[in-house]
Formats: structure tokens, sequence, C-alpha cells
């Protein structure tokens, strides 16, 4: 075999070598990140009612697998900006003018002090929309979206500018078989019982105590009542003198009114912090 022959076989073989294994490379690094905040995901989408896979795909895009300065520096792995208690980072970011242009400027970004943190905070975000629409999101609600792909339409559509970002984060989901790992384990979770409402515009907080409900009937609902929010009203006095276990607490953000999440036997649901006694907490 000729000289030039044997060096293209060798150099077609060491650059076939190189691509595969930096394949293997990439693929173990996305499988790491992805075993690293499998815990964090399952929690918090359970908590919140939303898509664990969503969540995940997010999380790899926006940190690039955690390999962002951003995710490395402040756990940000969702390039949330302003402060998180009062912590930021200042970094370099692409914004558009009015024309659509890009160019760089610095920007505050949220620090937070582990990565559950950056995704209660992004929970919160989908829970809660915005100021101006606290039902921005609500698309995406696992009681609202019949599909992850439906929830991943909704979060491109309000998330970003990028006309492709749901096609990407469905080929991160199949790729890596999210939907299998991180929605149908939560599908008949008693965590992920979507039978009580979650509602915007409530600082939510988990309790662990039991309480006695006052005597006489009481209001009972599905879900927090707010004047945006309209839940399901039961008058009952089935539970009234009733010992319950409590299970969450929330706080109406615009009047400050005091809500709390209680079962008892089958029943779960929520009543106003008037009308139970005794709250102790475990």
């Amino acid at each position: 075999m000729k000289l030039w022959k044997k060096l293209t076989l060798m150099l077609a073989s060491a650059i076939g070598l190189s691509v595969l294994t930096t394949g293997v490379a990439q693929a173990d690094t996305h499988t790491d990140f992805i075993n690293r905040l499998s815990q964090p995901v399952l929690k918090v989408s359970r908590q919140n009612h939303l898509y664990g896979s969503v969540m995940m795909a997010q999380a790899a895009l926006e940190s690039n697998w955690g390999t962002s300065q951003l995710s490395l520096d402040a756990n940000n792995y969702f390039g949330v900006k302003g402060s998180y208690d009062g912590h930021s980072v200042t970094m370099s970011t692409a914004e558009a003018n009015p024309g659509g242009s890009m160019y760089n400027t610095l920007a505050q970004f949220k620090s937070y002090p582990t990565a559950q943190d950056s995704l209660n905070d992004y929970a919160k975000v989908l829970r809660g929309g915005t100021s101006w629409n606290p039902f921005l999101y609500e698309g995406a609600w696992r009681e609202n979206a019949s599909s992850y792909m439906t929830a991943t339409n909704i979060v491109a559509e309000n998330y970003a500018t990028d006309k492709n970002y749901a096609n990407k984060l469905n080929k991160i989901i199949a790729a890596y078989d999210l939907h299998d790992r991180f929605d149908r384990t939560t599908a008949n979770s008693t965590d992920a019982d979507t039978s009580t409402r979650i509602t915007p515009g409530v600082d939510y907080a988990s309790y662990d105590g039991t309480a006695t409900v006052k005597p006489g009937t009481i209001k009972f609902y599905n879900g927090v009542p707010t004047s945006a929010d309209k839940t399901k009203l039961i008058r009952t006095k089935q539970l009234a003198n009733k010992k319950v276990k409590v299970l969450t607490r929330g706080i109406v953000t615009k009047d400050q009114t005091i809500w709390y999440q209680v079962k008892s036997g089958s029943v779960t649901g929520w009543i106003q912090i008037t009308d139970i006694l005794g709250l102790k907490n475990n």
C-alpha cells in the first residue's frame, strides 16, 4: 500500500475514533447531569404538579448540561435574572435591541445556595406566572396539559424567543427517556394528585402538623380561594370537631390570609386558619 493511502486510512481512523470518543464523553456528561438533578427534579415536579421531564430538559438546555458559568457559579440552571434572598452575580449576556440585532451587555442573575433552590424558584414562576399574568403558564400544569409536549409548547411560547425551543426540549426528553423516568413515576403518586388545586398568587410551604376543626359548618375548598381563582367550595359539618392532619400552609400574597391543607381519612382540602383550633407543628 502506498504511503499516502496508509496515512489517509490512519487519519480517517483517528478522526472516527475522536468523534466516537467525543460522543461517548458527551453522553456520559449528559447522563451524569440527569442523575445529579434526578431527585430534586422529582421532588419539585411532584410538589408543584409539573412535568419533571420538561423541568429536566429545560435545566439541561438553559445551563448547557450544567457547564454554563451561571450554573457553576450560582446554581442558576434557568438563566433567571434578578436576585435571590439578596444574592446575585453579574455576567455578560446577549440581548436584542428594538431592531432585532444582538448585542452583549452585563446583567444581574439570581444566585442560589443549591440546585434545588433554583428548581423551586423555577417551579414558582411556572405556578405563579408574572405580576401582570399569574396564569401565564397554567397550560403547562399537569392538570391542564395532557402531555409533556403540550407543556413544552406553553413553556416555549412564554419563556424563550427561540422559535425552535419546544423542539429542542422535546428532543432532549426523547433522547434520554425523560418522560418515562420523570412523568410516569408520578402519574399515580399521591404527591402528584391533582384533585387539589395549586393557586397562583399563593405562597406555599410544606407543613407537618395536626389541628382540630371548629364545631359547626365550615367552608372547605379544593384549593386556596382568591379573587382571581374561584375554587370549589363545600360547606360541611362532617369535619366538625375532628382532628385532622395538616399537610401544607398557603398564604394569599395579596391580602395575607392564611389557609391550611388538611386531611381526614381519604378527604383532603383547604380551610382557613380561623376554622381550626390547636394547630400544632410535629
